[in-house]
């Protein structure tokens, strides 16, 4: 996580060592998730401290749900970042048995991939996509994520040494080569799913402004204009932490197909964009503390 400050998110870089991070997966594996979410609990603390970027955006985003929070719930925010960031080590290694997964709406999936094409899922930085995936796998459903490596290399690097497939079904998104485009029809006709987030702006692409909590957020358009590019379903997916050690996935029908027809492609995404912002705050109202965007947010 970075210090929150008015940066674009792809701008922050990662905080935190690779021994750190070393040192937590093996303080989990000697005394447990419970004396891990201490420590996680002292990090937040440290957090809410002295990252003044990471706890005025926290409050911004927390007070729309909740008018009266306070630093109570900015920590509460951030520990439920730290867990669920930590949580995704687990899922690479496999290591789920401390973990109670409830899953509503997979039958989507099973059908969708039943048919012989693939679907677009659309989710955000809410709770844990790894669950999700990981999920998936268990029942085999194959899931490619598209993902922006930047400003995340070390939390990577770790992902791969417990899982030595993690990088597999990943699709590295970059803006000047049209190449992950490809590699993604070519999921999309295997009857793959090919999962993207919605809710985060700023690689090279188009964005809109919706409504959101009351405010005004921009959104990117990418994620419509990928679907309307790959003519496939889209399904909505989120995967939300309850502590201590509980993950909701959902997953949801959004569109049998977008097109964004040429007289008006700026508004017909736009239309799409505001229709995700209503599903992400269903979601954000039933887990407030499963966001994870630490930075400014409304305008």
């Amino acid at each position: 996580m970075s210090d929150g400050d008015e940066r674009t998110w792809l701008q922050q870089q990662e905080r935190g060592s690779a021994v750190g991070i070393r040192a937590l997966v093996l303080a989990y594996r000697c005394f447990g998730r419970g004396f891990v979410a201490l420590i996680l609990r002292v990090v937040a603390s440290y957090y809410v401290l002295f990252a003044p970027g990471v706890r005025r955006h926290s409050l911004a985003y927390l007070r729309r749900l909740m008018p009266d929070a306070g630093l109570r719930e900015v920590a509460r925010h951030v520990a439920t970042f730290a867990q669920c960031a930590f949580d995704r080590l687990l899922f690479a290694a496999g290591e789920l048995a401390p973990l109670h997964i409830e899953r509503h709406g997979y039958d989507n999936l099973r059908r969708q991939a039943a048919t012989g094409r693939g679907a677009l899922l659309l989710g955000a930085h809410l709770g844990s996509f790894e669950a999700m995936r990981q999920m998936a796998v268990e029942h085999d459903v194959v899931v490619h994520a598209l993902v922006h490596f930047a400003n995340a290399r070390r939390i990577t690097a770790m992902l791969r040494a417990l899982s030595p497939d993690f990088e597999l079904r990943l699709i590295e998104i970059d803006p000047a080569s049209p190449h992950w485009v490809l590699r993604a029809q070519d999921c999309i006709e295997r009857g793959e799913f090919v999962a993207v987030l919605g809710d985060r702006t700023g690689l090279s692409e188009g964005t809109t402004t919706a409504t959101l909590l009351g405010g005004t957020v921009e959104l990117p358009t990418g994620p419509y204009a990928l679907a309307a590019a790959l003519r496939c379903p889209v399904y909505l997916t989120f995967a939300l932490y309850h502590a201590p050690n509980a993950y909701s996935l959902y997953c949801e029908p959004f569109a049998e197909r977008i097109e964004l027809p040429r007289r008006d492609r700026a508004g017909a995404a736009a239309t799409w964009a505001q229709r995700y912002a209503e599903r992400l705050e269903f979601y954000l109202r039933r887990a407030p503390y499963c966001w994870f965007n630490f930075f400014a947010m409304w305008r």
